[in-house]
């Protein structure tokens, strides 16, 4: 019976998992820490993983880097002081899905707060496809202040 129970708990937490789309397609990324930053920003590390090199552009890296900012959060260690997401819940995207889905696709809003580290890109072929790596600076704080003012996330003096 837990058994069964867990599997349950499982299938719906798939069900409703929320992702973001690269044109119709599943944007495939792990985001970490990527060393110390100024105040008010995040320097990330992005893995993507795409079908064919020439795929892996700044602009991807960019969206990535900031929907991982906003959705995911990333531990902390070397050095690095874990960040939680802006939006505190992955249902935000869905529930601000008018507000995000323009905000994400390609050379949408979401590029203006962060730049690729110039030579940081990475390209690794495993099996059939590439794993494409860069290290992004996040404006942290300003994404932080104009999700807010959108309404799409809670201010932080809002309380608990």
């Amino acid at each position: 019976m837990k058994h069964l129970i867990c599997t349950l708990f499982a299938f719906l937490l798939s069900f409703f998992a929320i992702q973001a789309k690269d044109d119709g397609n599943v944007l495939n990324y792990e985001i970490n820490c990527g060393g110390s930053a100024v105040q008010g920003y995040s320097l990330v590390k992005v893995k993507v993983t795409v079908k064919k090199a020439k795929d892996a552009t700044d602009d991807l890296a960019k969206r990535c880097a900031v929907h991982g900012v906003v959705f995911r959060g990333y531990a902390g260690g070397q050095g690095c002081v874990s960040q939680p997401p802006l939006a505190g819940s992955a249902m935000s995207e869905q529930q601000y899905s008018d507000f995000y889905k323009p905000f994400f696709e390609k050379g949408g809003a979401c590029a203006g707060y962060c730049t690729v580290v110039d030579g940081s890109m990475l390209i690794t072929k495993v099996d059939k496809q590439y794993v494409a790596s860069f290290v992004v600076n996040v404006a942290r704080d300003r994404l932080r202040k104009d999700l807010e003012s959108a309404g799409v996330i809670r201010k932080l003096s809002s309380g608990f």
